[in-house]
């Protein structure tokens, strides 16, 4: 249930895989906010658990420090600066929903996402304004509030909105007598995205959906329009024993290798172990919608343990997928666990696949990451993955060929900014090599400028048939409660003895011009060579 959008991009990370912040500045959360200057927080490395358009959930809430309308700067590699903004729109105690301002990064579920919390200046409310936080839904514990918390568990929240996608594209074609092919895409599309934490006895109800209409010149997308269910779920913590249920669309909570349901989910069992199993069908894998074609089961394990400034996670699953139509069936098992410190992070993911012909067991994906801090603001880290994906649809084999993937890099952060350079080695099935290298830099305030902050990035891979590169400075200009963003990008592709050199310029506003609402704009424009694009990206959502 993977999918793209121009560059928003659709998808969730690792429950275990988050530094937390220290006791003490989770503890500070819960009470009243002191005034304080806009500073940037230690970092918090977390898994996506979900992507849905440019809404990001993330398994970290007010227990780690964060609150609705923080602002978080984001970056997909942690030993280097950020590159992406996100705003907290809702945060229960466990959970927290995020929106991009501005372009958003390639997420999808399961990739780590490191984040900076920026709080902004706020005045202290009274004490008696200051409610208790929100305790979520999907916490994975048998733990109850107090009673003077009860107004506060049953409050709906979440958001909804209206965004819109334009598109426009131009093509130069001919020789002497050129003419140009123009194309045009536009997604307008409401958004809804809710939770009521206690509908009485114990359950509770998530929801996130979206209605778009998509035209396109000569109606090339059909059907134009569409209804995306992305979670639909209602769940059941038992007071007086340690189980949850749950029943209707969801994502899998305890581990990222069986995907999205519509069926069944119960668990056994507190935090520091528990063990169960979903029963139910892989939604359509085009459209999302319900389907009885792909029956899957899955029993799993997780269990942590943490101590004083160390964290162990762990999960374990055995899935199978027995498809009603020609494709072949599908038995696969995944392990995964994190180890954090303050210092060190280690992770490991591995999927084996059982290959239906012949029966011999293949892994499909193992990936090793590790991380340390060295002192003086400085962050080493390496990893190494291999991929041969499943894919049912290939004649032959359902594997992918083989990719295999080896990078080392260096960070350094210190107060308002930082530096950062990485490379990497991939070698396909062939045994041909490709090599990538990429450096980044990031100011949240330049000396003298007051709120005016630049990051930018640059690329350079090269491989057996060309090579390209790209370089793209931005500036960002905080003007407290609004944020700018201006940008540029320059790329150059060469390819079999041509070349491609494309420009591209763009800006991004978001203004939250309500106590609950907020507006984002994006809009970008390229050219190169025989092609030329304009982006618009608009939102526009109510917080509630």
């Amino acid at each position: 249930m993977r999918r793209a959008r121009t560059l928003f991009v659709g998808a969730a990370v690792v429950a275990g895989g988050m530094v937390a912040s220290s006791p003490g500045h989770a503890r500070a959360q819960s009470r009243a906010p002191a005034p304080v200057q806009t500073q940037v927080r230690p970092k918090v490395t977390v898994r996506v658990r979900q992507v849905a358009g440019n809404t990001v959930y993330l398994d970290i809430g007010t227990r780690h420090g964060l609150a609705t309308g923080d602002t978080l700067r984001a970056a997909l590699d942690s030993l280097g600066p950020p590159t992406g903004w996100l705003v907290v729109t809702a945060s229960t105690e466990t959970m927290s929903v995020l929106t991009f301002i501005g372009a958003g990064l390639p997420v999808v579920s399961g990739t780590p996402l490191t984040l900076w919390l920026l709080r902004e200046p706020v005045e202290a409310p009274p004490p008696q304004a200051v409610a208790p936080p929100r305790r979520s839904s999907s916490a994975r514990t048998t733990e109850r509030a107090p009673p003077s918390e009860a107004g506060v568990l049953g409050q709906p929240h979440g958001r909804f909105g209206f965004d819109l996608t334009g598109v426009r594209s131009s093509t130069q074609v001919g020789g002497l007598n050129p003419s140009s092919s123009v194309m045009r895409f536009a997604t307008p599309g409401l958004v809804f995205d809710a939770t009521v934490p206690d509908l009485g006895g114990g359950f509770s109800l998530r929801t996130n959906l979206r209605a778009a209409y998509r035209y396109s010149s000569g109606d090339i997308i059909n059907p134009a329009t569409s209804v995306r269910v992305y979670s639909a779920v209602l769940e059941k913590d038992f007071r007086h024993a340690p189980v949850r249920f749950a029943v209707g669309r969801f994502l899998s909570p305890e581990e990222v290798y069986s995907g999205f349901w519509d069926g069944g989910y119960l668990r056994f069992g507190g935090r520091s172990f528990g063990a169960g199993a979903m029963v139910g069908f892989e939604p359509d894998r085009w459209n999302e919608r319900p389907s009885t074609k792909y029956p899957k089961a899955t029993v799993f394990a997780d269990a942590q343990r943490q101590g004083d400034g160390w964290r162990w996670h762990a999960d374990a699953s055995a899935s199978a997928v027995r498809p009603r139509d020609s494709l072949p069936d599908h038995t696969f098992i995944g392990f995964s666990q994190r180890v954090t410190t303050r210092r060190l992070y280690l992770s490991e993911d591995l999927q084996v696949d059982r290959n239906p012909a012949g029966g011999r067991w293949r892994i499909s994906w193992l990936q090793l990451r590790s991380s340390v801090s060295v002192g003086g603001g400085f962050r080493v880290s390496a990893g190494a993955s291999r991929r041969e994906s499943w894919s049912p649809w290939l004649p032959g084999s359902p594997f992918l060929p083989r990719n295999d993937r080896l990078d080392a890099g260096l960070g350094f952060w210190r107060g308002a900014g930082g530096l950062s350079a990485g490379a990497s080695v991939n070698r396909d099935a062939s045994g041909r090599k490709s090599y990538g290298a990429t450096a980044s830099y990031s100011v949240t305030r330049l000396p003298g400028l007051g709120p005016v902050g630049t990051s930018g990035v640059v690329t350079r891979w090269s491989g057996p048939f060309g090579s390209t590169m790209s370089a793209a400075p931005s500036l960002t200009l905080a003007l407290t409660p609004a944020w700018l963003r201006l940008g540029y990008r320059y790329s150059r592709s060469d390819y079999l003895r041509s070349s491609l050199v494309t420009n591209t310029v763009e800006g991004s506003l978001d203004v939250p011009f309500a106590p609950s609402m907020r507006l984002s704009l994006t809009m970008s424009e390229s050219w190169g060579g025989v092609l030329s694009s304009q982006y618009m990206y608009l939102s526009l959502y109510r917080i509630f």
